[in-house]
């Protein structure tokens, strides 16, 4: 008797469960994020990519992958997400490449800065809402997310079960693919019109924040058991910006001094787009090429995405697949980039 109520218990537990994961992905809120990355990480995996893009929002409108294709013929998909933790960037990237194998990774290493155990838990779930259940999401869960919250990374409809009352169609038949052709990349059309703070230039260094500084050693670990190669960026920003926040370093100029030193022993090319000489390199202009403080607008992407891509050109046996038949579509959605480029700034006026 005993044995059969324990058996009619866990055959409910196991049901309630698999229905939990079945109706997981209706719950949660359908943001640009889940589609970038449900189409970057298990949709459009037919294809390596020749470069992936890794960080935050300083990353998601950073560099753009449609110039990188049109200027240079290269592949790329910006997998960064606003607010995303360097240790989020970790099991994320493990995530791509499982389907891309040996990338260019480039990480844009602002998150370094936070000195908080575990990031804002918003911006989580931006990421790991919308990874597939795996070893590799239950460690980042695990080492990520508070553990009074962890569950609801699991059974991401604990979280969301108040939806209900919101669903739509766009919920329950959820197409991702529709902004496929952006490659991840979001940024704004805003012109911030303030010059950048004045900073006095430093060679001094400061330590990285514990588990930032953990997480960045991973990284390039990482880098050395699966063979990738890796490119570090820091993409421009007023410094001061970071000055009121209570759970980041004081002086970033410092600690990305001591982020040069570690990359310098390991081999790996850090890219300083927040030193004067590069930005006189590139005719950028902090008034027009800003969206707001910390983030570029898409002109300023433009130019960093270009001068990127002729790092990549000129350091890297990189293919130009421009015209391979077989990458048209890569074509025809630079054009349809374009096409809604346009459109936003007519809306803008």
């Amino acid at each position: 008797m005993a044995k059969k109520v324990i058996m009619k218990g866990l055959t409910f537990v196991i049901i309630l469960i698999f229905i939990m994961i079945l109706i997981n992905s209706i719950f949660v809120v359908k943001t640009s994020q889940r589609g970038k990355l449900i189409d970057g990480l298990y949709k459009y995996t037919k294809d390596n990519y020749d470069v992936v893009l890794m960080g935050s929002s300083h990353m998601n409108g950073g560099i753009d992958p449609n110039v990188l294709w049109n200027k240079y013929g290269i592949t790329s998909y910006n997998y960064a997400t606003g607010g995303q933790p360097i240790d989020v960037t970790y099991y994320l990237l493990k995530e791509v490449l499982k389907t891309h194998k040996n990338p260019i990774v480039v990480v844009d290493l602002y998150y370094l800065g936070l000195t908080d155990e575990y990031g804002d838990e918003g911006y989580i779930r931006n990421v790991l809402d919308n990874m597939k259940i795996s070893f590799n999401k239950l460690q980042a869960i695990q080492n990520c997310i508070p553990l009074k919250t962890r569950i609801s990374y699991i059974f991401p409809i604990l979280e969301y079960h108040e939806r209900w009352k919101e669903l739509n169609s766009e919920d329950i038949n959820y197409d991702p693919s529709k902004y496929y052709y952006e490659k991840g990349f979001e940024a704004g059309t805003t012109q911030y019109g303030k010059d950048n703070s004045k900073v006095t230039k430093t060679s001094e260094t400061s330590e990285i924040p514990k588990k930032t500084g953990e997480y960045l050693n991973k990284i390039i670990d990482l880098s050395k058991t699966q063979g990738f190669k890796l490119v570090f960026i820091d993409t421009p920003y007023d410094y001061t910006s970071v000055k009121e926040m209570k759970n980041w370093v004081k002086n970033p100029q410092k600690m990305f001094n001591k982020v040069k030193e570690i990359a310098k022993k390991n081999k790996i090319p850090v890219i300083d787009y927040n030193d004067k000489d590069k930005l006189k390199a590139i005719k950028f202009d902090f008034k027009k090429d800003m969206n707001n403080s910390s983030h570029l607008n898409v002109w300023g992407a433009y130019k960093v995405t270009e001068d990127f891509g002729e790092f990549l050109k000129q350091n890297f046996k990189l293919t130009d697949h421009r015209k391979d038949s077989e990458y048209n579509q890569w074509n025809l959605d630079y054009k349809k980039s374009q096409a809604a480029s346009i459109s936003n700034n007519e809306d803008k006026k």
